[in-house]
């Protein structure tokens, strides 16, 4: 079975404050065996899982917290 999604994220580094998002187009693979694979692209290049060890792009921390997408916006739109 072959199938492709598209999945947005959202991080927020723990260490420097830095928040960005980020759009993935992913293309899951099951085989015969029941074993999933699962394929990212961002603008049609092949990237790693932004899901395992994601790091930070601004201070390249690994204390990141994943979020559904829209929350970075909106903590800015909070911001004073």
């Amino acid at each position: 079975m072959h199938s492709h999604v598209r999945r947005a994220y959202s991080f927020a580094c723990l260490d420097c404050g830095n928040g960005w998002e980020g759009d993935y187009d992913i293309d899951v693979t099951v085989d015969e065996h029941a074993r999933i694979s699962a394929v990212y692209e961002v603008e049609g290049r092949r990237v790693p899982s932004p899901l395992m060890s994601p790091s930070c792009p601004e201070c390249e921390s690994r204390k990141i917290r994943i979020m559904r997408p829209g929350r970075v916006s909106s903590a800015r739109l909070h911001e004073t």
